[in-house]
């Protein structure tokens, strides 16, 4: 059947995968005799037969290092003989795990409905087991392949639901806003009696040996600039916070971009389980289907639609299971960009912060200096004037007695003046 080469071409030793998530479910039908095909009586095709071939896709283990879990592949062919009961399969898969399932389904202790060839309607019936068995392995270990993309995702961004970011602190000085407490007594009932406000012992006074308000005097005589009411070098709101990497982003993107593949080949192997039970569901009415095969194998066919419909809404299940997990993604992806975000701009903001304090030491710095060089030359005019001030007070007593003399001196000129003669008599 040549569309079984489309299942094919994606197989092979690849760096990175091609053509993986193609998927599909082709048939061929040549039932009545004036469609026969190749008859080869050796090896038992009578020419009127079916054909049909499919890939489906499922999640294994892997045994090397690296992620725990892969993706694998198998194409399937089949064909078979409605007259002479003759099957043929074409299992590709990488490994042998396929393989070893079909050998222990059919061997001596094996399947009876897998290995049961006595008959025509056995040997159709057979065939249908082994759908089966491709089928329920397309169906395995996505349970746990979601719950490991689940774990991954939530050890990677969990912390994003709970960040620490802490209130500014104002450069204001708190004020006991709180009401006056008060001495209560509880009564009976829903009375109560409120005291006089309780009083509080005199607070000290702040010591008043600081220069300027906001500074505050030093052992040596320096003056200590007033601190930041954030800390050096601290901004508003800064407190040490878990932050993403940008190789957390990486493995976010690398878990949705799993999650979507996984939704894909869900979807995918639902729908070739959907064709193939629709096929076997309508076969019957074909032109030249033996009577045989529809009254003998009516419960196989309904017991095989019943195993995929089990399978089929396993998998839906699982779908609905990833469907939810990528809408999780993208909102708990959104939400780490914006932290993200907010971490840039706090960087930048400490990085401004920075700046600013670096500069206002140096502001503070010269000014402390400055205030240093006045309080020294205050110092040395208040020893001035104290010199100024003794010497000043030893000289007063004599100037009193000077002006004292001089004006008893002015007093006898003035009286010898207006009495010349008055010294003589």
């Amino acid at each position: 059947m040549p569309g079984f080469l489309d299942f094919i071409f994606p197989f092979g030793r690849q760096e990175h995968a091609r053509d993986f998530h193609f998927s599909g479910f082709r048939y061929q039908t040549r039932l009545p005799d004036a469609e026969r095909g190749l008859q080869v009586p050796e090896l038992g095709w009578s020419g009127r037969d079916y054909k049909l071939c499919y890939n489906l896709k499922s999640v294994e283990r892997s045994q090397g290092g690296g992620e725990p879990w892969s993706i694998r592949q198998a194409a399937i062919h089949h064909s078979f003989d409605v007259e002479t009961g003759q099957a043929s399969w074409v299992a590709i898969k990488a490994n042998q795990l396929l393989q070893n399932r079909i050998k222990s389904a059919t061997g001596s202790r094996g399947l009876p409905q897998v290995r049961s060839f006595q008959s025509l309607d056995r040997s159709f019936a057979s065939t249908l087991a082994t759908h089966l068995i491709f089928s329920e392995w397309s169906g395995e270990n996505w349970r746990w392949y979601i719950n490991f993309l689940e774990e991954s995702f939530q050890d990677t961004t969990r912390r994003a639901l709970s960040p620490i970011v802490r209130t500014p602190t104002s450069p204001i000085p708190d004020i006991d806003r709180s009401p006056t407490r008060q001495h209560t007594q509880a009564h009976k009932g829903l009375e109560l009696s409120k005291g006089p406000p309780a009083m509080e012992p005199p607070q000290p006074p702040p010591p008043t040996n600081s220069i300027l308000p906001g500074f505050h005097s030093m052992a040596d005589g320096m003056i200590e600039p007033p601190q930041s009411p954030y800390g050096p070098g601290r901004p508003a709101g800064k407190e040490k916070q878990q932050e993403f990497s940008f190789t957390d982003l990486q493995r976010i993107q690398d878990i949705e971009e799993k999650a979507n593949a996984a939704m894909l080949i869900l979807k995918s192997n639902i729908t070739v389980l959907t064709e193939l039970k629709q096929y076997y569901r309508t076969i019957a009415a074909f032109q030249g289907w033996p009577s045989e095969l529809t009254s003998h194998c009516k419960g196989d066919v309904l017991r095989f639609e019943q195993h995929l419909t089990s399978i089929e809404n396993d998998l839906q299940m699982q779908h609905s299971r990833i469907e939810t997990l990528l809408r999780l993604i993208a909102d708990r992806k959104s939400l780490v960009e914006c932290l993200d975000h907010f971490a840039s701009q706090k960087a930048n903001m400490t990085k401004l912060y920075g700046i600013l304090d670096s500069q206002n030491t140096g502001n503070m710095q010269r000014m402390t200096a400055d205030m240093h060089e006045i309080a020294i030359k205050t110092k040395q005019e208040t020893i001035s004037m104290r010199i100024i001030t003794f010497v000043t007070l030893c000289f007063l007593p004599g100037t009193f007695i000077s002006v004292g003399v001089f004006l008893v001196c002015c007093s006898m000129k003035r009286q010898n003046i207006v009495n010349p003669g008055s010294r003589h008599s």
